[in-house]
């Protein structure tokens, strides 16, 4: 029978408590995100959801590929500010959309989902598109959720499918 050591005991308890603050602290952060994303659904109203997630898919290839470097101009902040006015831009430029998708109010639950996957959306192309891994550094367990490209992928994926199931009246 094998006896527990002291020193293993402690290195599991630390291990544990440190990886129960990183997820905290990160969950916050998407807490965070989805929160924005719901205050926007909840102030703009339903018709403008598509179009937000639109300009968040459309501003994808813009900022990858913008012609000029802008980094010289003060660095991951200016980069930052580039794709938030980018998808500003593409707002505008989608709320054409709005007309497609019928009014009215959308529930809290269909709320709460569409808000999810695309703050789940938003992280995942943080990491792997916008250097937001410079300012925030995300712990091991979150960065396995959003890493891999088959992460990528299918968080791409989830806005879209969640506003097809859920978007709808």
């Amino acid at each position: 029978m094998e006896t527990i050591n002291p020193s293993d005991v402690g290195g599991t308890l630390e291990f544990l408590t440190t990886t129960a603050i990183h997820l905290a602290t990160d969950f916050f952060a998407f807490l965070v995100i989805g929160g924005v994303i719901a205050g926007f659904a909840l102030y703009a109203g339903r018709d403008r959801f598509a179009p937000l997630i639109a300009a968040l898919y459309a501003s994808i290839p813009l900022f990858m590929f913008f012609p000029y470097d802008v980094s010289a101009y003060g660095g991951v902040i200016v980069q930052l500010a580039l794709w938030v006015f980018i998808v500003l831009l593409a707002l505008v430029a989608f709320s054409g959309l709005s007309s497609f998708v019928a009014g009215g109010s959308i529930g809290l639950i269909k709320l709460l989902i569409l808000s999810a996957t695309t703050a789940g959306f938003l992280i995942a192309v943080g990491i792997h598109i916008l250097p937001v891994e410079q300012v925030y550094t995300f712990s091991a367990p979150t960065r396995a959720l959003f890493v891999s490209s088959e992460a990528l992928f299918f968080w791409l994926v989830a806005p879209l499918a969640a506003l097809f199931l859920f978007g709808r009246g």
